[in-house]
Order: C-alpha cells, then structure tokens, then sequence
C-alpha cells in the first residue's frame, strides 16, 4: 500500500507541475495581450519584461493551482481506470478508500502551497511589478523631459526646465503653464523643483520651491509667492495603458487586509470595505478549493472509466468552470448587492464538497447513480462499430 500511494502520489505531482506550467503559458500570454500598450510604451527590454511577468504569476498562480490539482487527480485516476489497473487494484482486495491516502495527502499539500502563494507571494509580487514598472516610467518620464526644451506631452500642461537631472529628477529653472482649468490661466515659475512616482497613488509628481504662480482670470492677473507647489499627473497621460491609480485590496498583503478596520469604515468607503472583505475570503477559498476539488475528481474520474484522456481533460476543464462561475457569482452578490459572504461565496464550496464525500462513498462501494456511469455508454459505442 505505501508502494501504490506513493506511484499514484509522484503520477499527480507530474500531472500538476504539467498541467500548471501549460496554463501559466496561456494565461501569461493572454496578459500580455492586455499589457501591450503599456509594454510597448515604455519599450520595456527582454529582461524587464521577464521580471514583469514573473511578478505576475503569483496572481494567476492562485487560480491556477485550484484546477492543476484537479486536473492532476482525475487524469491519473482517469489512466488508471483506461488501462485497467484500477479493476486490477481492486480485484486484489484493495478498496478505493486505501488509495484514498494519496489524492488526499497531495491534495492537502496543494492546499498548503497555494496558502502560501495568497498569504505571501501574491502581495509581494503585486508590490514589486508596481514598483518596477513606475521605477522604468520614472527614468523614462526624467529622460523624456528634455532640458531647455518646451514639453507638451502631457495634456494641459506646457512644461520648461534649464536643467534635468536624470537620476533623480532634479530640476532648475522651472516654467509651467497650467491651463487645465477653462476660466484660469496658471504660469508657475520656480527656481529648483523635482520630479517623482508616487507609488501609492501611480501618479507623476512635480514638486516646486520657493517659486510665484501668476494668475491670470478674466484679464487680470493675480501674483502668488509659495515655498512648495504640487502638481500631480497620471502616467497614462505620458505612457499608454499605464494606469495604476491607488492600490487596490488584490495588491495588498493579509497584514493590510487584516488590519482594515471593517466595522468603523465611514460609510464613503463602504464599497473599499466590501472589496477588502471578498479579497479575504478569496484569499482563503482558492487554498481551499485544491483539497475540496482533489476529493471531487477521485470518484468522478473513477466512474468515468474508458473515456480518452483528451475527453477527460474537458470535462475536467467543464467541471472546474463550473465551480468557478458559482464561486464568481458569489463574490459577485457579496461585493456589490452586500449579501452575506459566508453563505454566497461559500455556499458552492461546502456543495461540492459534500458531493465529493458522497461520491467517494459511492464509488468505494460500487454504488455509482446509472447516469454518472458511462462505461455502458461506451460499450454501446463500440459495439454499434464493430456491427457497422
């Protein structure tokens, strides 16, 4: 017996290494399709884009673990079933609930693994591609902003610097003219300013000092001496499909989310506090769903037997899409018509999982429902090809 749990062990675990890496690549390149303006923008090098992307995986990892481990269960159990060997297995006096123990202990690996990922990795990968990528636009922004030259790139704003230091953003001599509003017109003048990203917010910031802003409104012109001036820019103005905007509950860490005070949110912020509510529960569902989706494709693999790996692989596919619109759906309510979480979100989890209790059960004594099992369907098949 620790023989078979242990083949029927390392079968999921190159089933799930497979399957997670085939997925990552899909989805990985899907985002990259959406990325493109932005990557294009900043005409990010090969290594940068690496590291972009790297920074990324954690957040799709999460979703794909759930699924690379139900994929992993059922199709080894799936072989197993085709080249008969689980009829073999048993026919030698061994049940199901004596294989029981290897889906289980991968399954609760899994489960550990993606806590992980949730708990640690998916904060720290959200906050490393944030600062990589508003680091490369701060260096393009200081590059594009040429000294002793008119900019006008950005929208409402016609900026001038003698001087621009391209390591840290420094500048002298600063002349900006301001026409964002339609009735007031702004020209600052500032003898040293600098230029940064703020990485809370993603936007550009202009800070000038010690410098007079001329204003100028229905032809009168005001004078106004200040010691610090602020101007504030999103990046997608210079750069496009570059839009941060503050940081949202998917980029924080558990410390963060945890820390939120949801019961002493002002009531302007109740959507932030019913966002920062789901993404915990999220947080938790998906380590969850790798053990409840592990359990549930033991006896479904197991009364599908004789069906060809690629149809298993659709069902499976079918199974877990299934799973997930249920699971979407009931962050959906909680999020945005203030449901209880508890039973939208979970709701479907604790289904499946009963159902999977159940279908072990079953399956461990021969006792599968007619209409899940389709070996006579199959028979039938290829009878009807023998006769034609």
């Amino acid at each position: 017996m620790h023989l078979l749990n242990r083949r029927i062990f390392l079968e999921c675990v190159k089933v799930f290494v497979i399957s997670i890496i085939v997925l990552m690549v899909f989805v990985l390149m899907g985002r990259a399709l959406q990325l493109k303006d932005m990557l294009m923008g900043l005409e990010l090098d090969f290594l940068d884009t690496l590291l972009v992307f790297w920074y990324l995986s954690p957040n799709f990892l999460l979703i794909m673990m759930p699924v690379s481990a139900m994929l992993a269960v059922f199709l080894t159990f799936l072989r197993m079933g085709s080249d008969k060997e689980l009829i073999a297995i048993k026919a030698g006096g061994i049940s199901l609930y004596q294989m029981f123990k290897a889906p289980l202990i991968f399954g609760i690996v899994c489960t550990v693994l993606c806590f992980w990922v949730s708990v640690s990795l998916i904060a720290s990968g959200a906050s490393n591609f944030r600062s990589h990528i508003l680091d490369i636009a701060q260096n393009r922004v200081n590059i594009a902003l040429q000294p002793g030259v008119f900019n006008q790139d950005i929208p409402n704003l016609v900026f001038f610097a003698k001087k621009v230091d391209v390591q840290n953003g420094a500048l002298a001599d600063v002349m900006v003219e301001d026409s964002s509003k339609e009735d007031v017109s702004l020209t600052i003048l500032a003898p040293v300013g600098n230029l940064s990203v703020d990485y809370l917010k993603g936007d550009v910031v202009m800070l000038l000092k010690n410098g007079t802003i001329y204003s100028e409104q229905d032809n009168k012109i005001t004078k106004l001496l200040f010691e610090e001036y602020v101007i504030r820019f999103a990046l997608s103005s210079l750069f496009s499909g570059l839009d941060f905007g503050p940081i949202e509950p998917k980029e924080m860490s558990w410390s963060d989310l945890s820390a939120f005070d949801l019961a002493k949110v002002a009531e302007s912020r109740k959507i932030l506090s019913k966002k920062i509510e789901v993404e915990m529960h999220k947080r938790i569902l998906f380590p969850v769903s790798c053990l409840v989706l592990t359990i549930f494709a033991v006896p479904i693999a197991s009364s599908f037997q004789g069906m060809h790996r690629q149809s298993g692989l659709i069902l499976a596919l079918i199974i877990f899409f299934a799973y997930y619109v249920l699971v979407s759906l009931g962050m959906n309510l909680a999020e945005y018509s203030g449901m209880n979480p508890y039973v939208t979100i979970w709701l479907p989890v604790l289904l499946f999982f009963v159902i999977s209790l159940y279908g072990v059960y079953l399956s461990a004594n021969e006792r599968f429902p007619s209409w899940l099992n389709l070996n006579i369907l199959f028979r039938l098949r290829k009878k009807m090809k023998k006769v034609q």
